[in-house]
This record gives C-alpha cells, sequence and structure tokens, in this order.
C-alpha cells in the first residue's frame, strides 16, 4: 500500500447531527445509504443490512422512511449535502458565466443566480391598520377637545344636547376610573412609581 493511501489516524470521524444521534445505528446506516442509491429505499435498507423478499422490503422501507425521526434524520443530511455542494454549484455556475463560448442567455442566467445570491431581493411590505371608533368613543373625544379648548356650555350644548352632555359625561367618568384602577394595579399611584424589593417578592 502506498503512502498516500495508508489510513491516517489522526483524521476526525464526522459527527452525527442531533437527529441523526436519535436513530438505531441500522437506522443511521439506512439514512446514510438513501443518499448513495440516489434516493433508493428498498437499496438503502438492504446496504443497511436489511434482508427479505423484495415485498417485505419495499413494506419496511415504507415504515422506516415514513417515521418523523427518520425524516428529521434525513433533512438533517439534505443540509449537509447541500452545503457540501455548494463549492462545486459555485464553480459550475463562474465557469458558465466566465465561458465566451457559452450563449449569452446562459451567461447572463448563471451572472443572475450568483448576483441574486450575493445580493438578495428585499420585499418591502406595507401594511395600514385602520380603527373605526364607535358613537361613544367619538363623542367623548369631542367632548374632552372642547374642555381643552375651554368652549363654553352653549357648546356642548350644541353638539351632544341636554340630555347628551349627561351620557357623555358619565361615560368619561368610568373610562377614568378605570384607567386609575389599571394604573393601580401596575404599581403607579398618582404618577409615581411603586418601588418592589425582588427579594422580598
Amino acid at each position: 500500500m502506498s503512502a498516500d493511501l495508508a489510513p491516517q489516524q489522526n483524521i476526525p470521524e464526522p459527527e452525527f447531527g442531533p437527529a441523526m444521534r436519535a436513530l438505531n445505528p441500522r437506522w443511521q446506516k439506512a439514512v446514510v445509504a438513501l443518499f448513495l442509491t440516489d434516493g433508493n429505499r428498498a437499496a438503502a435498507l438492504r446496504m443497511a443490512g436489511y434482508k427479505g423478499k423484495p415485498s417485505s422490503i419495499y413494506v419496511l422501507a415504507s415504515r422506516i422512511f415514513a417515521d418523523d425521526r427518520v425524516r428529521a434524520a434525513i433533512r438533517e443530511e439534505a443540509g449537509k449535502q447541500i452545503d457540501i455542494a455548494e463549492p462545486e454549484v459555485l464553480g459550475t455556475v463562474m465557469s458558465i458565466m466566465r465561458d465566451a463560448n457559452k450563449r449569452d442567455v446562459d451567461r447572463l442566467h448563471a451572472a443572475r443566480m450568483i448576483w441574486d445570491r450575493a445580493n438578495p431581493v428585499l420585499s418591502k411590505h406595507k401594511i395600514e391598520v385602520t380603527h373605526t371608533l364607535t358613537n361613544d368613543e367619538r363623542d367623548m373625544q369631542h367632548y374632552r377637545a372642547l374642555r381643552r379648548l375651554g368652549a363654553p356650555q352653549e357648546a356642548f350644548q350644541a353638539r351632544f344636547g341636554h340630555a347628551g352632555i349627561a351620557r357623555v359625561e358619565a361615560m368619561i367618568a368610568a373610562e377614568d376610573a378605570k384607567q386609575k384602577q389599571i394604573a393601580s394595579q401596575a404599581g403607579v399611584v398618582d404618577g409615581e412609581f411603586e418601588e418592589v424589593n425582588v427579594d422580598e417578592e
């Protein structure tokens, strides 16, 4: 055996990811074999050491590769395969882009692939939120606005009517009481924060 082919003692063994480590050793072999057989599940089971009639192997392959744990391990290994293949993919695309003998459309497609990967397109979404006020909410807003402006009593009567003023004032009083209750429960008293000792809590 030549020195180049001699086994290297210091080369670390590749480690499985968490999904592969969750499988028993034979299922691990079946997942690895699935990539070596180009997705042939029956051949992958035979390569992993399973024996039986073709019909039995097919049934067993359907059960094993439908298992959620095996599917998670396949996704995990597929991600590794894609990562490993990226340099080769990039080399192929770069060679097409740089080859003056290729069709211009092929070179442009290759350049676009590289450009899109290096500068992904950002999608912007505009979200509009519309809040529709109820009649009561609108009345309370108008009442408070008139108060801030210092409007005379006649303005309130013109806007709400004699009976309407009492109704709006009652709603505002109820809302103010509710806000004070919420502030009190949150530890806010008269606009100040109540100190809380975490250790004592």
